[in-house]
């Protein structure tokens, strides 16, 4: 699906022109590539990097981490100015952090933003990456993943405009004035749950964007199924909790002095959050689920698994397990592994929890959960469609629970 050209924010533009010579580049594999020279720039919605030395062979790029702890995110375009081979080198040392580059290679797009697909491991090594331009004046975006921002956000909303089934507020402003949506899905009634879904937390998680889509579309259909997930529930959904971060293209997470997700209880900091526990309480929520996309690289991170609290609400742990039993039987076959479910107990705080510790010890509680989805695992699809099709597996292993039951 073609995405609008989204309009760059007004920025101070980052150029940076950087003349690469090819011969003396540490990992480069073919020395009779042509020269490639290059500006870049980050000056739009999401972008994110840091040119830290350009020198007649390399340029040396990081994550701009904003103050914050150090993380993983960067997007950026690269614009040919002589067509050839260019090398783009991270630090060799960045705490934490062992690869600013996924497993399934950069993020690439072609057509500025509009559509996305990953490079591959074949231009990667370590630490680095290159590509090959192959005229004058293209235009290549790069980034850790694919970036799902308001743009997508109010694509998906246009597409949909007609559907009775989904409605949209404002549920509150953020800190430097954007709008925070609110999506409900069905109406509230007798013997009707309510159920909350957010999303970005943690603003560079962005693939569960396309997840979160791939639900909502599957629950405002006119299929029965459909039809009947509205009789049973409604649905609020909050896709950007930091929609400054993510519009600004921060980390998000580990922010100073802390992120959205550990902003829950006393002395929130952060007007979604408080909105967020203030829709909690006036809609009775009953059913919470959270969207996040984990570490980068490690390997048990390459695989879907659950968090949360073990012990609280009374089943949780019994549901949660049934639910990931569905969505593996659910989602698209060449998905991720998992859900693996890596509950654990947890005691209450009274502030700075996150929000599915906030969640589990909230009166009238049957499920609270944190659903961690891979950016991009080896030998799965994680593309736009395939993340649409895992939220259309959760769906339909959700229609398949029974919350009703003592487990």
């Amino acid at each position: 699906m073609k995405r609008k050209v989204r309009e760059p924010m007004k920025m101070k533009s980052l150029f940076v022109y950087a003349s690469l010579f090819f011969g003396i580049l540490g990992f480069s594999w073919h020395s009779d590539a042509a020269v490639g020279e290059i500006k870049i720039r980050s000056d739009f919605p999401g972008g994110n990097v840091i040119v830290q030395k350009n020198e007649p062979g390399k340029a040396q790029i990081a994550p701009d981490l904003r103050g914050g702890a150090a993380w993983f995110y960067w997007y950026f375009e690269a614009e040919a100015v002589q067509p050839g081979r260019v090398d783009f080198v991270f630090p060799e040392q960045m705490t934490g952090v062992k690869s600013p580059i996924g497993m399934q290679g950069p993020a690439l797009s072609l057509d500025l933003g509009k559509s996305w697909t990953w490079a591959g491991t074949g231009n990667v090594k370590d630490n680095s990456f290159f590509y090959d331009f192959e005229k004058v004046g293209q235009k290549v975006r790069f980034a850790v993943t694919f970036p799902y921002l308001q743009g997508d956000f109010d694509s998906f909303m246009k597409e949909n405009a007609g559907n009775k089934n989904l409605r949209s507020e404002v549920l509150t402003k953020s800190i430097k004035g954007r709008n925070v949506e609110l999506l409900q899905i069905g109406e509230p009634g007798p013997n009707v749950k309510a159920v909350l879904m957010t999303a970005r937390h943690h603003a560079c998680e962005s693939m569960v964007g396309f997840i979160l889509e791939g639900f909502i579309k599957a629950a405002i259909s006119d299929t029965p199924s459909a039809a009947g997930f509205r009789q049973k529930y409604v649905l609020y959904v909050v896709p950007f909790v930091d929609k400054d971060g993510v519009e600004d293209g921060d980390q998000g997470k580990n922010r100073k002095p802390h992120d959205h997700n550990r902003d829950y209880g006393k002395d929130s900091i952060f007007p979604e959050v408080d909105a967020i526990e203030n829709l909690a309480d006036s809609k009775k929520i009953q059913l919470f689920l959270d969207l996040h996309c984990p570490t980068l690289r490690m390997d048990i991170h390459q695989a879907m698994y659950f968090v949360g609290t073990k012990q609280t609400p009374e089943n949780n742990e019994a549901l949660v397990k049934e639910f990931a039993r569905l969505i593996k039987e659910s989602v698209p076959p060449n998905s991720p592994g998992g859900p693996n479910v890596l509950l654990q107990k947890r005691e209450p705080m009274e502030k700075g929890s996150n929000c599915n510790r906030y969640f589990s010890y909230k009166e009238g509680m049957i499920m609270a959960a944190t659903l961690e989805v891979p950016y991009a695992a080896p030998k799965s699809v994680m593309d736009v469609n395939n993340c649409r099709g895992i939220g259309e597996g959760i769906f339909k292993a959700w229609m398949k629970m029974d919350f009703n039951q003592t487990k």
